[in-house]
């Protein structure tokens, strides 16, 4: 299952968000240049810090946002959706990583 945000500013270029499996694919473009990154979901920290216009993801072993994203762009249903999934995902990746089974409710 994949889920995808492309975010555009005027100054800064294009960033596109994808989640793929446990990993989240990120592509910045700017003008003359490109960056390309995989951050593995199960070190992400799933509560997000907001940082003026941005929404910044930071690891679980490491201080620094490792994914920033521009607040409700491109529209407030798509990043809403988006942050719901990513923090969903990351969530359920560390639970499989550290072996903890959510499945089951206590009697």
């Amino acid at each position: 299952m994949t889920a995808q945000l492309i975010q555009k500013h005027i100054l800064r270029g294009t960033r596109e968000f994808e989640i793929v499996d446990d990993a989240i694919n990120v592509r910045i473009k700017r003008p003359f240049k490109e960056e390309k990154l995989s951050v593995v979901l199960s070190i992400l920290n799933p509560e997000p810090v907001l940082n003026k216009s941005e929404l910044e993801f930071h690891s679980r072993v490491k201080c620094g946002p490792l994914i920033s994203l521009y607040v409700n762009k491109p529209s407030v249903e798509e990043f809403d959706a988006f942050v719901g999934t990513l923090k969903q995902r990351a969530m359920e990746a560390y639970n499989a990583f550290t072996g903890i089974d959510t499945s089951t409710q206590p009697a």
